[in-house]
């Protein structure tokens, strides 16, 4: 089945309510991480299970297709073909009602004596996973110019109705993300000029023999990574007065700032809005999980992906960060262990 096929033949949650009153998993998004969730809770055997979406259309990294990424093309493929260990795909699973997939919304989670009662009288389910993506940061810092929203500035073809060659654009940030974005302005054919207000240095990723990376989530990686050293580190477009680059810990951008017309900020992301969550009537405040498994609520609740991501350590530089990657999700989903050092609900060998 086409994926297409398969995301159109879905029936939405409000015409076709579920057929059964009770599964043992609810897993809340359909981006990468949620597939990763219900790939791993089928190899584990645990079904039936509710998965529920809006689109079905990979979350935001539909959004994404044209932009260049941080990963290495060999873990894209990984995620892409790694096989379930029952040999059957997340398709043929809904096919065979093992998955009872549907269009819509999650809007509250009540867990009352160990069920989870899902948007007040839906369904019930033992577990829910939450698998439910995140968005740009909009922080507000430099109000004034006009905002040109993240998503369209990793585009080229949508940055380019956004912006003149007459503007000066304000990139916030000094990731991936910002790079691309400068990358996308300063390659654009009479494009704008552009001022770069960073905090942080600009980070490489550095592949060892070994398969380690260091720097692995924080560093630039790829086209960005190539571009950023032979173009911002180099000096050559500040030279030619195409980029201004200031270090907001040393220096005031407020005299910079009064020349852009246009911001993009590329701080990172944030949680997409949560389903409304209580427990025995009492409303869950601030969610926090486990960074090295996932957990919220012990065997009832569980967040993944980039909402919910592990934690690690790099092995160079010792500081933590966000392990973020298709790759990564998978994994991280797939790996969980009980207390006891055995495998609990997710368990495949990769």
């Amino acid at each position: 089945m086409k994926a297409a096929a398969f995301t159109k033949a879905l029936p939405a949650l409000a015409e076709v309510p579920f057929d059964i009153p009770h599964v043992q998993n609810l897993v809340v998004g359909a981006g990468p991480a949620g597939y990763a969730v219900v790939s791993s809770l089928l190899d584990a055997g645990s079904q039936p299970i509710a998965w529920v979406d809006p689109e079905f259309r990979s979350g935001r990294l539909a959004s994404y297709l044209d932009v260049p990424s941080n990963t290495k093309v060999k873990l894209f493929e990984k995620f892409a073909t790694t096989p379930l260990c029952t040999s059957k795909g997340a398709e043929t699973a809904v096919e065979d009602f093992k998955v009872k997939a549907r269009r819509g919304m999650i809007s509250s989670l009540a867990l009352n004596n160990g069920i989870w009662d899902i948007n007040q009288g839906l369904l019930t389910a033992d577990r829910v996973f939450l698998a439910t993506g995140s968005h740009p940061r909009d922080d507000q810092l430099y109000p004034g110019p006009t905002t040109v929203p993240l998503d369209d500035a990793l585009i080229p073809s949508k940055l380019s109705g956004r912006v003149t060659p007459d503007d000066t654009v304000c990139v916030v940030g000094s990731s991936h993300s910002a790079i691309l974005v400068l990358m996308n302005l300063l390659e654009m054919q009479n494009g704008p000029r552009a001022v770069n207000l960073y905090r942080s240095s600009l980070k490489y990723a550095k592949f060892r023999s070994d398969g380690t990376i260091i720097l692995d989530n924080t560093g630039l990686k790829g086209s960005a990574a190539d571009w950023a050293r032979e173009k911002v580190d180099s000096g050559e477009l500040e030279r030619m007065g195409k980029l201004r680059r200031i270090d907001t810990t040393k220096h005031d951008p407020a005299e910079a700032l009064k020349a852009c017309t246009k911001l993009v900020t590329a701080v990172g992301f944030e949680r997409n809005a949560l389903p409304e969550m209580s427990v025995n009537g009492k409303q869950l405040q601030d969610i926090q999980h486990d960074k090295h498994t996932g957990t919220i609520i012990p065997d009832k609740l569980f967040g993944f992906g980039i909402a919910f991501p592990e934690e690690v350590t790099d092995a160079e530089f010792g500081h933590k960060e966000a392990n973020v990657g298709l790759w990564k999700f998978m994994r991280f989903a797939r790996r969980q262990y009980t207390n006891e050092g055995k495998p609990d609900l997710f368990y495949c060998n990769i």
